[in-house]
């Protein structure tokens, strides 16, 4: 394969290590990297590159003195943002499960634990919420128990649901399933 198909990276701001014994071909990047491949953009303060599997991990890097999360991975693709707190992508598939995101869309935030977002950049999420509140902690919202946003139509599919202000769980008004365009 031309090496113009592999994922470019750069910025590893700190260091890199290589690990290319017993038939591993791994890179380990430190501080601030980014990686482009084709229409998808990844930067994150710590990433992992399996060459063999043609696979990506990253993640933040936890400062233990003030306590916080420093460079979370960030990942934009097309129009589309996605936070989040740990990303595994592959490659050759185009997948990718996520862990803890948080992207906007044109009506509003959608939250995820457990997210799988497929080659056609639809995502399959369980506990999710849907909501309008801009904060990282929502004061209401639609709280999902699986989802899938489909990219192409941008309209969101939901299971059973139900709708939660200031952390008030509202059970009388709960959705056996949704569709939000």
């Amino acid at each position: 394969k031309s090496s113009l198909e592999a994922p470019a990276f750069s910025n590893a701001a700190d260091s890199m290590i290589s690990d290319f014994s017993h038939g591993n071909r791994l890179i380990y990047y430190y501080g601030e990297t980014t990686v482009k491949y084709q229409d998808m953009q990844l930067t994150a303060n710590y990433m992992e590159y399996d060459m063999n599997a043609g696979t990506v991990f990253a993640c933040g890097v936890y400062d233990s003195l003030s306590g916080e999360w420093n460079g979370r991975p960030v990942m934009t693709q097309g129009k589309q943002t996605y936070n989040m707190e740990e990303v595994r992508y592959n490659f050759n598939s185009k997948k990718a499960r996520i862990k803890n995101m948080i992207t906007n869309d044109d009506e509003g935030i959608l939250h995820g634990r457990d997210i799988k977002m497929m080659d056609d950049h639809s995502i399959n999420l369980s506990h999710g919420k849907y909501t309008v509140c801009d904060d990282d902690h929502p004061h209401y919202y639609i709280d999902l128990s699986v989802g899938k946003v489909i990219s192409q139509t941008k309209t969101t599919v939901f299971g059973p649901a139900h709708l939660v202000v200031e952390d008030v769980h509202l059970p009388f008004v709960g959705l056996p399933f949704g569709f939000i365009p």
